[in-house]
């Protein structure tokens, strides 16, 4: 893995899906895949000979509310300072876009709280903020 590459671009709807796959995320469609990864304020990419290993992701108004919403490197190069090198890529990004007072977020992973932290990011309840929550939708295959 010596020419892997950090470059900041967008990545395609099949990469988002097939990378959502082999991380164990749920499935989603095109449509889906193909609005979300339009819609991000920052993508920033790790690639080896054009082959997306990791990516980071930003989404939000671009001013006043970001949030962090993928960190995620192939398993192939976890603990290599990968994860590090596309959250300061990120941090970069919102130093220069967030307004003083702006909400940045991330909802990280069970267990991975403390990779975030060690890039400023505080565990809710810290000061005015709550406990951080979500709103689980139901499945669309559903019938109910």
């Amino acid at each position: 893995m010596n020419n892997v590459i950090l470059i900041e671009g967008p990545i395609t709807a099949t990469e988002f899906i097939e990378f959502r796959k082999l991380m164990g995320g749920p499935d989603i469609d095109m449509p889906a895949a193909l609005k979300s990864v339009s819609n991000a304020l920052l993508t920033v990419c790790l690639r080896e000979d054009g082959r997306l290993l990791g990516f980071a992701r930003v989404v939000g108004d671009g001013v006043l509310y970001f949030y962090v919403s993928d960190v995620v490197i192939h398993p192939s190069l976890r603990s290599g300072g990968y994860g590090a090198l596309l959250m300061n890529s990120v941090l970069g990004y919102l130093k220069g876009s967030a307004v003083p007072g702006a909400t940045i977020v991330v909802v990280p992973l069970a267990g991975l709280e403390s990779f975030y932290e060690r890039f400023g990011f505080k565990r809710c309840p810290d000061g005015h903020f709550g406990i951080g929550m979500h709103l689980p939708l139901p499945d669309s295959h559903d019938s109910g």
